[in-house]
């Protein structure tokens, strides 16, 4: 789940082509209207407006400029050849993205061509600079020089993304990068990603229009983070992607707040990261946690939530039930008054637990539902256990495609302890519904595939939702392509989904898993 490291190297994504190919269409319907306006040139229609031949040539520079930048930058540079009108236009250009991973050379050339380029630079700012390559102490002073370049050059998008080390220990083989002192001090950034970095300012920060901030893999604590939210009155949306020592995060403009953790064997303490943003929209709690867990202060006016998180243990550790049950209720009882929820497979499973020994989730408000699993039979209690307590329920959205499926690994005393089966359990727990899923009106299927490993449970539990959503109105299911599969409506807008597209729905879901 961690930000993208590159940028595109070899050639223009579909995306950068339509990009380009709306600047140049749109600057010549807006030149062809604006030229040849009826009002300024009676005689002239602009419905008979023909563009010239070469569409790229006529446009003014800032726009070739802005087409430049979708070009990976030693190709922009070469474009200098073209004319002599050409010539300087590279030089000007507002994003200068440089990747290692790019270059056929080696990082001692990929240094050079970086220091010539910036020496040729002669625009009056850059809008976003992009630097990617495996760091090394000997570049510190190089990199500090980039760093000020693009500061002096009044940036407002800063990307320091740099490789080396391992996934679950990132600064195993690599020094990261020490941020430099005067990068704290910055009016014009508005958006910073870090990644492999030692965050740690000496003296009070200052970033007033910064409104995005991403860091990765890189070294916090409580006083730096503390210090960072405080210099930053206007941050929006903050990223933390297995960053160590972050004991409390307390801002009053966040309003999207994403916690990625990795489990680290090398963590000894127990910690829990405090969270009190009250105007907080948006939180998500991702990744393997190992003994850190979160407690949620202020967030009253949160709408999203997303509990994707997995607790690991090592392989000599058992699970602890009851503190897992705690951690993750409390989190519930915090986010009962949220509009959508999002549950991960380690969670529901938990949940799972909870309802075979007869305890209930907490009643919640919220209005749509999103389950990230593949749907396994210790799914159904957690799922039941979750429909039970969301009574205003409207939409159920069942992710079979999640980004990760771990699944809460239970011992051997669990499973002699309770007998499943998941298809009676749901069966058994109809009589239960009767009087819930009054609400509930679509539901959505997404990564589906036939005849796969959960495709029967899938249907059995699609059978117990259509015997007891009494209003329900419209069912979709997307195939893992994110091709649509099939969908269902009602007839009418107020009218309910009848029986027999109910049984329709349960007929195609029933061949699927022959």
């Amino acid at each position: 789940m961690e930000d993208q490291k590159g940028s595109g190297c070899s050639e223009l994504s579909t995306d950068s082509v339509s990009s380009v190919l709306a600047v140049i269409q749109g600057y010549h319907r807006t030149h062809a209207t604006s030229v040849q306006s009826p009002s300024k040139n009676p005689k002239i229609s602009p419905l008979f407006y023909t563009p010239p031949t070469d569409l790229i040539s006529t446009l003014p520079d800032f726009l070739i400029q802005e087409i430049l930048c979708f070009l990976p930058i030693q190709d922009a540079i070469k474009s200098s050849v073209l004319s002599q009108r050409w010539k300087p236009l590279w030089a000007q250009i507002p994003t200068l993205s440089f990747s290692h991973s790019c270059f056929s050379f080696k990082l001692d050339k990929f240094t050079h061509f970086v220091n010539k380029t910036l020496q040729h630079f002669v625009g009056p700012s850059v809008k976003i600079f992009f630097i990617n390559f495996k760091f090394d102490r000997s570049m510190t002073s190089t990199l500090d020089a980039w760093v000020l370049f693009a500061t002096t050059h009044r940036v407002e998008k800063l990307s320091l993304v740099f490789d080396g080390g391992l996934v679950y220990a990132p600064f195993a083989d690599s020094e990261p990068y020490r941020l430099p002192q005067f990068l704290f001090m910055n009016s014009s950034l508005k958006d910073l990603t870090l990644r492999q970095c030692v965050v740690s300012p000496q003296t009070h920060v200052s970033w007033p229009c910064l409104k995005v901030l991403s860091i990765n893999y890189s070294r916090l604590n409580d006083e730096a983070i503390e210090n960072i939210l405080s210099g930053s009155p206007n941050l929006q949306k903050l990223k933390l992607h297995n960053c160590e020592g972050v004991n409390r995060i307390s801002s009053k403009s966040l309003e999207v707040l994403v916690m990625d953790a990795i489990y680290d064997p090398k963590e000894k303490d127990e910690t829990v990261t405090e969270i009190s943003c009250p105007n907080l929209q948006s939180l998500s709690l991702v990744g393997f946690m190992y003994r850190t867990t979160y407690r949620l202060m202020h967030v009253s006016s949160l709408s999203k939530a997303n509990l994707s998180f997995v607790m690991t243990i090592e392989k000599k550790d058992k699970y602890d039930c009851i503190k897992h049950r705690c951690i993750l209720r409390e989190l519930l009882e915090k986010l009962c008054h949220v509009e959508k929820l999002t549950v991960g497979t380690w969670c529901l499973q938990i949940l799972s637990i909870w309802e075979i020994k007869g305890i209930s989730s907490p009643l919640s408000k919220r209005n749509c539902l999103v389950l990230e699993t593949e749907i396994c039979e210790w799914d159904l209690p957690g799922i039941v256990s979750l429909l039970q307590s969301s009574p205003y329920l409207k939409k159920l959205v069942i992710n079979l495609s999640p980004y990760d499926n771990s699944k809460f690994e239970f011992d051997q005393e669990f499973f002699d302890s309770y007998e499943f089966d998941g298809v009676a359990f749901l069966t058994s727990a109809n009589w239960i519904f009767k009087c819930f899923l009054q609400s509930l009106e679509t539901i959505e299927i997404i990564g589906f595939q036939p005849s796969s490993s959960g495709s029967k449970l899938l249907g059995k539990l699609m059978q117990f939702l259509l015997n007891n959503a009494k209003v329900l109105k419209k069912v979709v299911i997307y195939e893992q392509s994110g091709t649509l599969h099939q969908s269902w409506n009602s007839s009418g807008p107020n009218r309910n989904m009848g029986n027999a597209k109910r049984n329709q729905i349960v007929q195609t879901l029933s061949k699927c898993t022959l």
